[in-house]
């Protein structure tokens, strides 16, 4: 999938001096699990809404959800897992048409 670059805070990069589309699986994926409930105004449902699940320690909340707002977004989803030892969180995902 394409769109604008993002920064690592989801704002517009501008380094360049304009914007510039790029390879942005990644970023709507952060986009989608970061954000919470009705964070997309034309799809308010289409959010995982992570720091919820976390703060409440249901992790496998927090995966099952990934799961289906990923697959609900259009995308294949292989793997969601949380390695909670390096607190890190994999998701091997991409569009179905790319």
């Amino acid at each position: 999938m394409k769109d604008y670059c993002q920064t690592q805070n989801g704002d517009l990069d501008l380094s360049t001096g304009d914007i510039y589309p790029t390879e942005s699986t990644a970023q709507h994926q952060r986009d989608l699990v970061l954000g919470d409930m009705g964070h997309i105004r034309h799809r308010p449902e289409l959010s995982v809404g992570a720091v919820e699940y976390l703060l409440n320690e249901d992790k496998e909340g927090l995966l099952r959800r990934t799961r289906q707002v990923l697959a609900a977004d259009g995308q294949k989803v292989r793997k969601v897992a949380y390695d909670t030892m390096n607190c890190k969180f994999q998701i091997d995902a991409a569009y179905e048409n790319d």
